[in-house]
């Protein structure tokens, strides 16, 4: 019960990382604001009366002020945010629209830096010292080929976690990010044929695809106090996919 009275924000709730996220640290002893463009799946019975929906697109411009009014409103502080909604496009890097550009920049790199800045400057007022956890991936380090969008915000996400972890320390605040590997969720089982996941299997030293409460299990170590003395820091959840160099099918002699 590591979040026993604890308030967390996260969003991407309604599914995925996010969901098993939000269930890890409402099982935790956590309430949970559970940002979704819309809610879609029941909660579990054990956890459902300290669950909190709200309806928000992170990308959209008032997104970051209503959470900030409802967070006012509603609570005396927040502990946690844990910035897991993403979304992925896929196209040549020669036909990529600046509409699809434009949508998973919103996304993935926007929503999380005014998101963000609007829970902390809460923490801040009310001397919290609070934990803010970042969702990346693998490909911010490894290329993922028609996904030119997606691979530049994570990059992009990972030295805006760096920045802020340096401008906010001195609140007592930490700011980390984890980096998944292949993880099954609604947004990566479309891409997952059989052809895909018999490349990755051989591709991951561990041989598996995560699910997503393998990453939610990191998330939530990063936002607990046993990480006090982590910040600015990226923890890699993938199976070893991003430092392994070997040969498949071949080995040197």
């Amino acid at each position: 019960m590591r979040f026993s009275d604890k308030l967390a924000v996260v969003t991407g709730a309604d599914s995925g990382i996010g969901r098993a996220t939000a269930v890890r640290l409402l099982r935790e002893g956590a309430t949970v604001v559970a940002v979704d463009l819309k809610h879609t799946q029941p909660w579990p019975d054990d956890v459902v009366e300290r669950v909190r929906p709200l309806d928000l697109d992170v990308a959209d411009q008032d997104a970051a002020p209503s959470l900030e009014d409802y967070l006012r409103a509603e609570f005396q502080h927040v502990d946690v945010l844990a910035n897991v909604a993403g979304i992925l496009r896929i196209a040549p890097f020669l036909q990529v629209t600046r509409a699809d550009w434009d949508r998973v920049v919103a996304v993935n790199l926007t929503g999380v830096f005014f998101l963000t800045q609007a829970v902390a400057r809460i923490m801040v007022e009310h001397g919290t010292p609070g934990r803010i956890v970042n969702v990346s991936s693998v490909h911010a380090v490894v290329s993922e080929p028609n996904a030119a969008p997606y691979t530049a915000t994570k990059g992009g996400l990972e030295a805006m976690t760096r920045t802020m972890a340096s401008e906010l320390a001195p609140h007592g605040i930490t700011v980390n990010c984890v980096r998944p590997g292949a993880t099954r969720t609604r947004m990566s089982e479309p891409i997952y044929t059989p052809e895909i996941v018999a490349s990755l299997k051989a591709k991951i030293p561990l041989g598996t695809i995560a699910p997503p409460e393998w990453v939610a299990a990191a998330i939530a170590y990063l936002a607990s106090e046993e990480a006090c003395y982590t910040t600015g820091a990226c923890l890699d959840v993938d199976g070893g996919y991003a430092m392994d160099g070997s040969l498949p099918g071949a080995a040197y002699s």
